[in-house]
């Protein structure tokens, strides 16, 4: 039987890595693009989010419904409160 390297990085913690940094650079792509249309727009960007935020969960109700984008929008509210760390 082969012995564990814990130097080692499985197959699964790479692809889980790779997808998680993909994730954050479409998230802050995305957030330079609002920033900018924002201040193009002279619109607050709180606002700008705020819209976008709703349009995500409209979306996801529609797809997955309304118990699904409930979810989604309390795991944020766990994460914003750090209860879901």
């Amino acid at each position: 039987m082969m012995q564990k390297n814990g130097n080692v990085v499985s197959l699964k913690q790479h692809q889980t890595a790779t997808q998680q940094a993909a994730l954050d650079d479409i998230s802050a792509q995305a957030f330079m693009f609002l920033r900018e249309q924002a201040q193009e727009n002279k619109l607050p960007m709180r606002d700008v989010l705020m819209e976008h935020l709703l349009g995500i969960a409209l979306v996801i109700k529609a797809v997955e419904g309304q118990e699904e984008s409930a979810r989604v929008l309390n795991e944020i509210a766990q994460q914003i409160d750090g209860t879901n760390a």
